[in-house]
């Protein structure tokens, strides 16, 4: 990753660029916005496990069906993201099953072998999902395209069974209940959750204290365990955690309107991970406010940068500690030097 060179981008520091005519706002950012996966935790071996796992669960324990290939890697799941719209992981799920189910219509096979190896692969549905704008609406409307038998397929895509699985996977029998007030049925182990690690160091977050809120695809109860595994609810405070559960979602900008509003922002920086986070401050520096928010994303893999800078990413990183930390040492010069 280093020496890493985007045209248009400056290297401040190894592993993170910032577009070149954005550096002054750089300098004079107050108020920072933090996504939770991907930024504050890894959560490659929980939520992207349990998608995997609840994709194969379904076919397999559930309906029945014969074979032996794993239908979704965790990576893969990163094609959904990068398609746009699958803020929620649940969504992405079901996204994944009724392709799932579309391409055992068309191939005229329940074996998951045959599906897995057989006719349309992850990367082209997603790529076709995401030239019509992305999120599960649209895998529906892909996955059942030219298929005959559509009622039929859609009786077997039950989503409220399909989410009961992933929760089970996720919050396990140390969790279900306190997340989503039930206990497992299906999934009688700890939960993946347990597995999250924490990416983010936490003094770098408290130099911008009050000015920190947080914006996540999870519910509130989600968030607030998640910032509380990873000690970080003691500096934020409750009314400046925005999730999935309320009334607005990401791409929405009424989200960073309403957060700069409660922090008294002037120059703040939104760090997510995916194209949905972007879009967010996109659609925000559309509605010509007065405060000014950059765009930061954290880079799950170098191949994926081409794809933001067409999409007017203010700066990319390889981690968040590398962003705050760069701001916090450009705040001390000036102060220095004032």
């Amino acid at each position: 990753m280093p020496g890493e060179i985007f045209d248009g981008y400056a290297e401040v520091a190894p592993n993170l660029w910032v577009k070149e005519f954005t550096f002054e706002q750089f300098k004079n950012i107050d108020s920072i916005v933090l996504d939770i996966d991907g930024v504050i935790l890894n959560v490659t071996s929980s939520f992207r496990v349990a998608i995997s796992k609840t994709t194969q669960f379904y076919f397999k324990q559930i309906l029945k069906w014969p074979g032996e290939a794993t239908l979704i890697s965790f990576e893969e799941t990163q094609l959904f993201k990068l398609a746009g719209g699958f803020n929620n992981d649940w969504e992405l799920t079901y996204a994944i099953v009724i392709f799932y189910l579309g391409k055992s219509n068309f191939l005229s096979s329940h074996n998951l072998d045959v599906l897995r190896k057989d006719g349309r692969s992850l990367q082209v549905f997603t790529d076709e999902v995401k030239k019509l704008g992305g999120g599960l609406e649209f895998a529906e409307k892909v996955a059942l395209s030219g298929l005959k038998d559509k009622e039929r397929i859609k009786a077997l895509w039950d989503r409220n069974l399909i989410k009961q699985i992933f929760q089970e996977f996720y919050a396990g029998v140390d969790w279900c209940e306190r997340l989503y007030g039930f206990n497992p049925v299906y999934i009688k182990k700890k939960g993946l959750l347990n597995k999250e690690r924490v990416l983010i160091d936490k003094k770098l977050i408290e130099q911008f204290y009050p000015r920190i809120s947080i914006i996540t695809g999870r519910t509130r109860e989600e968030a607030e365990i998640a910032l509380e595994r990873a000690g970080l609810l003691d500096i934020i405070s409750s009314e400046r955690i925005l999730s999935d559960d309320g009334d607005i979602r990401k791409p929405n900008p009424r989200l960073l309107r309403t957060l700069s509003s409660k922090m008294g922002t002037e120059v703040g920086i939104y760090l997510g991970d995916t194209p949905d986070d972007l879009e967010t401050v996109n659609n925000f520096k559309k509605l010509d406010r007065k405060e000014r928010f950059l765009s930061c994303i954290i880079l799950q893999n170098i191949k994926e940068a081409e794809r933001f800078i067409e999409e007017g990413v203010d700066i990319l990183a390889k981690s968040g500690n590398d962003v705050l930390a760069v701001i916090n040492k450009l705040k001390r010069e000036d102060n220095d030097g004032s």
